[in-house]
């Protein structure tokens, strides 16, 4: 018996494989062959929660195509790497492609990633590297994967370096089949007359402020918000026409089709919480009413829309959820674009959008491709 099925044995997972890839076409996604004990764990396992503290990446995870191994997280790469520019001692390895670099093959509890060193011709003997959620901390583990599991559920592991008691009997938690999302109603989580104002678009605004560096692009939004399931606001449509995906002042806002990933994320670090009392904390889409994020400020909190009238976008107003998805900040009466405007002019006194380190000087817009 091989090391997934004995843990899958141990852990209560019944039964052959479940899950089937196409890993020659997997493999030619990031032209490189994956370890036999990760392809076995993935096939064997359901998706779920290795004693509440790390889950499998799997290909086609978050939308993407079942062919493809990276899919949302090359756009955790690319972010590692965008942030390495500034901060190159924060990141003591290099990041794939680069020759041996670090490829994530986890998620932990708190949206931290695990990963494979792609050194070496034979990817059964890569080391693990287990990183900080904000990359302040390494840790090193030898492999395989399925080894460091068996060492999670057995106590053996540490936590390092998260502060985090992983003892209890071994498990593994299946993550719950979700229900098809309900018809969304105007959020219960907006006090009754809270909105003094309403929510305008002030794109042109916003243009007028940072004067776009580059030509309008001309953007198939029938298609893409058919692939999205809905429509969305038209000062978001128009800022992605005028700048596209980048960072204004310190606030990164994504493609359309970075949404659903984002969307992804913002809800796994929400339910996962523990603490997170569900009647004080705003809800993320899919959960009722839940807000549909659309971007993050320099020092991690999430961006996102408040759906006022479920069907009528453009009265969306918007909210900062801080970064453990458990206080926020509504901004029920500003829109997309003159939330943006608001916090560019505000010359980091009075709108600090409910942060302790608000944007200061000129506002700036910086493209991210």
């Amino acid at each position: 018996m091989g090391c997934a099925e004995d843990l899958a044995a141990r852990l209560g997972v019944k039964g052959g494989p479940v899950n089937h890839y196409d890993w020659a076409a997997v493999e030619s996604s990031i032209g490189l062959t994956l370890p036999n004990d990760y392809k076995a764990l993935v096939e064997i396992f359901p998706e779920g929660t290795f004693q509440g503290f790390v889950e499998l990446i799997r290909p086609g995870a978050v939308n993407s195509p079942p062919t493809e191994y990276l899919g949302y997280y090359e756009y955790r790469l690319e972010d590692m790497r965008a942030w390495r520019q500034d901060e190159p001692g924060r990141f003591p390895y290099p990041i794939f492609p680069e020759p041996g670099g670090l490829l994530p093959w986890g998620v932990s509890h708190r949206d931290g990633l695990l990963f494979w060193l792609t050194e070496g011709d034979d990817p059964d003997k890569w080391p693990i590297v287990v990183a900080h959620p904000e990359f302040e901390h390494w840790a090193n583990h030898e492999g395989p994967v399925c080894g460091f599991l068996d060492d999670v559920v057995s106590g053996r592991f540490d936590g390092a370096p998260y502060d985090i008691d992983l003892g209890g009997e071994p498990n593994f938690a299946p993550t719950p089949q979700a229900e098809p999302a309900a018809a969304p109603s105007t959020p219960v989580w907006v006090p009754a007359g809270f909105v003094d104002e309403q929510p305008y678009d002030a794109s042109a605004a916003l243009a007028e402020l940072v004067p776009p560096t580059a030509p309008r692009r001309s953007i198939d939004w029938v298609t893409l918000q058919q692939q999205l399931g809905g429509e969305l606001p038209a000062d978001y449509r128009a800022f992605m026409e005028i700048y596209g995906r980048g960072t204004f002042c310190d606030i990164t806002v994504v493609s359309p089709e970075e949404i659903p990933a984002l969307i992804e994320r913002t809800y796994r670090k929400a339910v996962a919480n523990p603490v997170r009392p569900p009647q004080l904390c705003v809800p993320v889409i899919p959960e009722p009413d839940g807000m549909i994020p659309w971007g993050w400020t320099a020092d991690g909190w999430t961006c996102g829309w408040v759906p006022l009238q479920p069907d009528n976008p453009d009265s969306w107003g918007t909210v900062l959820a801080d970064p453990d998805v458990l206080g926020y900040q509504l901004h029920a009466g500003l829109s997309f674009s003159s939330l943006l405007l608001k916090y560019a002019t505000a010359e980091g006194a009075g709108f600090a959008l409910g942060r302790t380190t608000p944007w200061r000087g000129a506002p700036t817009f910086t493209p991210l491709t």
